[in-house]
């Protein structure tokens, strides 16, 4: 076995006395970043396959090696040479330029080629590794910059050494850190030769990175000058440099492992002090871009800004409201970066410029803008994945910009797309729905309220728009065809420094008609009839409502170096408006169904990387919707579902619960999972094992748990109420393993997903004495494995 798993490993393409280095292990580095230190390491092992003592990199390397000649590739670039000259002084005697540029563009391509084989091997040994050969020098290298690394973190003390484990020339090196006592910082003092600046650090001295009483870090004394640098630029000191503040460390004259730290801020060579800069004036040129018109630019004047332009194309007291620059105001790196990232956000300007100028003893805050083009229309198509199907779509938009002279943006967009699902009433009949529709909208870069000039340019540093839309959509099922009449007035803004973005729908007003097909209108009065209202949510309906949503993105969601989360949580008011409204806006008004409800959703989610091969991963969804209109139901798009790629994949699409309701036959113990099963309560969790398999082939174990319930007794399904002595008994559970093709522009994903616990009773008379993980076996359609595909990751 052993000499199998060195071979797997490359030991067959030793040497002599060569040897392979499989692993590397690090001891007493508790409480010190592991992963820091193992970066550090001058030698690594092959990489191998999760769970596998297989190298196929290696493989893949020696294979390309055996075929690798560098002559071989000299050879092609002379015949390369021979094949292009005569055809290059063939265009040259022509007198034909363009083709003698293709033509030596085309060598020049091909020799690059050639080349690359040449200094970086073919493409087998660029796509894999050369073997890890044991070498004692990198050993000690990496000893000495794991002692470096602990020098860093105040270990001035501190020893490494290393001890290798042969067998069968495969080495396994280990690293032991013997710490010792951390230096602490015990005193800090400053020299800044300038008050001013002495009077503005002290004002932010509790934001100083430097801590008497912490261990010395060696890194937290170059965040200190990154804060200082940044503190000097945001309070007029234009020319403040890093290097003016320096840092001397003593760990000699306190003894006892302490350490004295001076800061030292230095004035410029020659000065008494550091200049302030306040600005004279503030020039914005809305049209930089444009140079071949000969007569001078036109100007306008607006809270002592000077705008000027070729055309005037938009107001300025609307670009007031996203300009943090004016007049007598002192220099401020952050309120600059600021104007740059506001105008930018408001998808009308190329690019935006500001810099200054301090010719003749001025300081000139100088804006310089380029416009987009007025028109801008895009389609896209593509595959969408819901439900675990593919289906295509192809979308299209065209875009107006600054409409109306106020910046504000149209588009009209339109939809047609092919969703791939199971039917309402069917899973073993996968089809394609058609959903196609249009939309127009406006866009404000400001708050449409009836606030000050001073409100809405402080508003302005949070990216605030009003949105006005319009839309027709339709969804043709093979049950029914839904169409939805809608509007929506909108207010969107962001907080840069806590990541969280706002999004407060005022009013979002649908007309919702249905056309079913008599076999699910049957269905649907059947349930009626056992005192279900689901039939009320496909009768024509008026649906107004208002939601607020909040979504905090913490140290970017997904980010693959650090742990990062992501909590989204909606609140939604339906029936704001009163019947008399839809009254007014429809005819026939008795037939139209009104809906009020009150709905909560919240969503958290949070990754966590052990290393560069493994992430921990988890979600919990919550939510809850409650009617409390005449009808005691919700519109269908307002219920909750449970089961599908994206939720509990065990279980098809939509189709797990409500609570242990589950649809078997009582008098022939057929299954019969023939519907879509909504609900008013929500629970689900999921948590994945990620890992990198080799190159773009990524893997996941995962387990899924959850369920739907209603708020209410359903007799058409009975056990679906949520009751609260009994719900966790109805947790669905479910487990597989996934595999992921990450392109880093897109990421397929298959999972298989198997029932480990199914929460559903063929009649309330069951009981919950049986086995947790005891699966049914129902005919003919109970599925225990179900396979699931998708684009992204589901959470």
């Amino acid at each position: 076995m052993a000499f199998l798993l060195s071979a797997c490993m490359g030991r067959r393409y030793l040497k002599g006395d060569q040897k392979l280095l499989v692993d590397q292990k690090l001891q007493g580095a508790q409480k010190l970043d592991k992963e820091a230190i193992q970066n550090l390491y001058a030698n690594k092992p092959n990489e191998k396959i999760l769970f596998l003592t297989w190298s196929p990199y290696v493989d893949l390397y020696q294979l390309g090696k055996k075929s690798y000649d560098t002559s071989k590739y000299e050879q092609k670039k002379r015949k390369l040479n021979l094949k292009y000259s005569p055809k290059i002084q063939k265009a040259v005697a022509a007198n034909k330029t363009k083709k003698e540029k293709k033509l030596r563009e085309k060598l020049g391509k091909k020799i690059d080629k050639q080349n690359i084989n040449i200094k970086e091997g073919n493409l087998g040994m660029r796509l894999g590794e050369p073997l890890a050969i044991y070498d004692t020098a990198k050993e000690n290298e990496t000893v000495r910059k794991i002692k470096q690394y602990l020098h860093s973190k105040g270990y001035f003390n501190a020893e490494v050494s290393y001890e290798d484990e042969e067998t069968f020339k495969l080495v396994t090196s280990t690293y032991t850190i013997d710490r010792k006592q951390p230096y602490v910082i015990d005193s800090i003092f400053y020299v800044i030769q300038d008050s001013v600046i002495s009077k503005i650090l002290f004002n932010q001295i509790d934001e100083s990175l430097i801590i008497k009483g912490d261990n010395y870090e060696q890194e937290n004394l170059t965040k200190e000058r990154d804060r200082i640098n940044l503190l000097m630029l945001d309070n007029g000191y234009y020319n403040f440099l890093r290097s003016y503040v320096h840092f001397k460390v003593d760990s000699s004259s306190l003894g006892d492992k302490k350490v004295a730290i001076g800061v030292q801020i230095e004035n410029p060579t020659g000065l008494d002090a550091h200049k302030i800069f306040r600005i004279d004036s503030v020039i914005f040129t809305t049209d930089s871009d444009v140079n071949n018109i000969t007569q001078p630019r036109s100007f306008n004047e607006y809270k002592d800004v000077t705008y000027r332009f070729h055309h005037r194309r938009y107001h300025e007291k609307i670009l007031d409201w996203r300009l943090f620059l004016y007049p007598d105001s002192v220099y401020s790196r952050s309120n600059t970066l600021e104007t740059q990232k506001q105008l930018s956000n408001m998808d009308i300007f190329k690019f935006i410029n500001v810099n200054y100028d301090t010719t003749g003893g001025k300081f000139i805050a100088n804006v310089f803008t380029s416009r987009l083009k007025k028109y801008q229309t895009s389609t896209e198509t593509g595959l969408s994945v819901s439900q675990g199907l593919p289906g295509p779509f192809f979308n299209a938009s065209i875009k107006n910009r600054n409409t109306f002279k106020g910046l504000e943006i149209t588009e009209l967009s339109g939809r047609i797309g092919f969703e791939g699902l199971t039917g309402a009433t069917e899973t073993d009949k996968p089809y394609s729905s058609l959903d196609y529709g249009a939309n127009l909208s406006f866009t404000f870069p400001q708050f449409i309220i009836p606030a000050g000039d001073k409100i809405k340019s402080k508003l302005g540093r949070y990216n605030p728009k009003t949105r006005v839309a319009f839309g027709l959509n339709y969804n043709s099922r093979l049950e029914y065809l839904r169409n939805n009449i809608n509007a929506t007035w909108s207010y969107t803004w962001q907080n840069y420094e806590k990541r969280i973005s706002h999004i407060l729908n005022l009013s979002e007003i649908n007309y919702i008609n249905s056309d079913i097909t008599d076999d699910y209108r049957d269905f649907l009065e059947d349930l009626e009839a056992q005192g279900n209202n689901l039939i009320r949510s496909f009768s024509p309906s008026f649906v107004s409502s208002t939601s607020y949503t909040a979504t905090h993105n913490i140290n970017e969601y997904g980010n693959k170096k650090s742990t990062s989360s992501y909590l989204r949580y909606k609140i939604e008011t339906g029936g704001n408006f009163i019947k008399s409204v839809g009254r007014t806006a429809f005819n026939d008004s008795d037939s139209i169904q009104y809906f009020k409800f009150a709905k909560f959703n919240v969503d958290f989610r949070r990754t966590t990387p052990l290393n560069s091969v493994i992430t921990i991963a988890y979600r919990i969804n919550t939510g809850l919707a409650v009617p409390y209109g005449d009808n005691k139901t919700l519109p269908y798009e307002k219920f909750y579902f449970a089961g599908g790629s994206n939720s509990i994949r065990a279980w098809e699409p939509r189709r797990l619960g409500p609570g242990s309701f589950l649809p078997v036959n009582a008098e022939t113990g057929k299954y019969n999972n023939s519907f879509e099963q909504p609900g008013e309560i929500l629970l689900e969790a999921s948590m994945e094992f990620r890992h990198r398999l080799f190159g773009p082939i990524h893997g996941a174990m995962f387990v899924d748990a959850g369920n739907v319930w209603t708020l209410y007794d359903d007799p058409s399904r009975p056990g679906s109420q949520f009751e609260v002595n009994d719900f966790y008994k109805e947790i669905a559970i479910g487990a597989g393993y996934g595999l992921r093709v990450d392109f880093s522009f897109l990421i397929l994903r298959l999972d298989a997903a198997w029932k480990l616990s199914e929460p559903g009773q063929t009649s309330q008379t069951d009981s919950y004495e049986h086995n947790t993980f005891e699966i049914p076996d129902y005919l003919p359609d109970y599925k225990r494995l179900v396979w699931n595909l998708g684009i992204g990751y589901p959470f």
